[in-house]
Formats: C-alpha cells, structure tokens, sequence
C-alpha cells in the first residue's frame, strides 16, 4: 500500500466515516505526492509511461486542479521524458494522477538519474514534499563497473573495453580528458554485460603512466586496481 506525506491517508480514512462533507482539521485542504523515493527501469530504446499518485486530504464535489513543475535544480535525468503541467483530482475521490513518460536514449545508462517533482504554490492549499523518481536502464545481464583515477594530466589518458570474441572494434571508450579541470578525478562506468571474456586497455600518450583503473561487479574485483607505467595497460575478466 503506498505512503503519503504527513499521514493524510489517516485523515483521508476518518472522512469516509464522517457524515460530515468538510472535517475540520489541521491537515485541511492538503495535497501531496505519493511517497518517494520511487524506483523505475527502462528498456532498451522504449519509453516508459507512468502514474504517479496525488492525494487529497477531502473529497470535493468538483474536479480539483493543481500545477505541477519539474524542479531542474535537484534532478538529473538526462534521457527525454514528458511531465505534465498540472495534476487533476476528480469530483467525488481524493485520488488524482500524473502520466509521466520516460524514453531510453543513449542518455540514460545503467547509473540511478532522478526527475523531482513539486507543486506549484497556492493560498489556501497545504501542498506536501516533492516526489523523487528514480530511473536506470533495465539490464538483464550483469552491470559491471570499470572505475578509472586520472593523474595530474588527464589530456593524456584514454580506454578502451574490448569484448574478445570480436576485437575488430571496443564496446566502449573514453578519454582524453580536459587538463587541469580533471585532474585526479575518480571516474566509474557501468556496463551491462552478457556472459562472456573482455579485455579492458589503458594508454598514456606521453607514456609516463600515472592513471589509475580497476573492474568490479559490485564487490567482486575482477580487475585489481592497476597504475600504469608506461604508455598501455591492459587486462583481461569474465563475466560469469
């Protein structure tokens, strides 16, 4: 059974055994979001539609209508979504909805990103906290992390991942990085990887070594963390 904010729903309860139509109380005329954090996954290149719960305090004898707006400062999710700008109780519940979609893009990975959801203010209405939705990319094979520590010159570094049983090109790659801005930086990639072997390379274009990587699932090291010396690195794992 879902939550919500400042227990309305008890509230909500004590309303459907009073003859009453208005209840006099000090959660009166309040509306909030179902409680968060709510946790989604998306698959691959698919858009995800949603409904995200609004409730009232009272039932009303007319449709109720509220605005609703996406707080950019505390959300992170990079992939296209679709938000309404307002939410609709209908007469005779306190019940309303949200219908928010999702699409998965190159955007959005196997890393948790956030879309927070708030209430626009309005007199005479007690609106509860934001509601914070949580989406990753559905992986149904093993999400493997590569973790990388640049030196003092990251314009230098670059990585590839190879899976081995076809090396005619990587599966993912990165680098160089911006100098000085990312100095020392610790960075982490996530994977989603079928069984199989990989190989994972490192390079150092001036060839002084210096930055530091490692994989792991989870807490299993499948790679122990590793300084280059020279110009390459490279090491070989199994996903199981």
């Amino acid at each position: 059974m879902k939550k919500y904010y400042k227990y309305f729903a008890v509230l909500t309860a004590l309303v459907l055994f009073n003859c009453q139509e208005d209840l006099e109380s000090d959660l009166s005329n309040f509306v909030g979001f179902e409680e968060g954090p709510v946790v989604y996954t998306v698959d691959n290149s698919s858009t995800l539609t949603l409904d995200v719960t609004v409730a009232a305090s009272e039932v009303a004898n007319s449709d109720r209508t509220y605005s609703i707006y996406v707080d950019e400062d505390n959300s992170d999710l990079l992939s296209s979504y679709s938000v309404p700008s307002t939410v609709t109780i209908p007469a005779g519940t306190n019940l309303g909805t949200v219908s928010v979609s999702v699409t998965d893009d190159e955007n959005l990975g196997f890393v948790t990103q956030t879309l927070v959801l708030d209430f626009v203010d309005e007199a005479d209405t007690d609106f509860g906290d934001p509601v914070t939705l949580e989406f990753t990319e559905t992986c149904l094979d093993t999400i493997v992390t590569f973790y990388l520590t640049l030196d003092t010159w990251p314009d230098e570094t670059t990585w590839e991942i190879y899976d081995l049983s076809d090396l005619s090109a990587p599966i993912a790659s990165g680098g160089p990085y911006i100098n000085p801005d990312d100095d020392f930086a610790e960075l982490s990639f996530d994977y989603c990887l079928a069984s199989g072997d990989y190989g994972v390379v490192v390079y150092d274009s001036y060839g002084d070594g210096g930055p530091t990587y490692s994989v792991s699932i989870g807490d299993t090291v499948l790679v122990a963390e590793t300084t280059l010396a020279g110009y390459n690195s490279s090491a070989t794992f199994s996903v199981d």
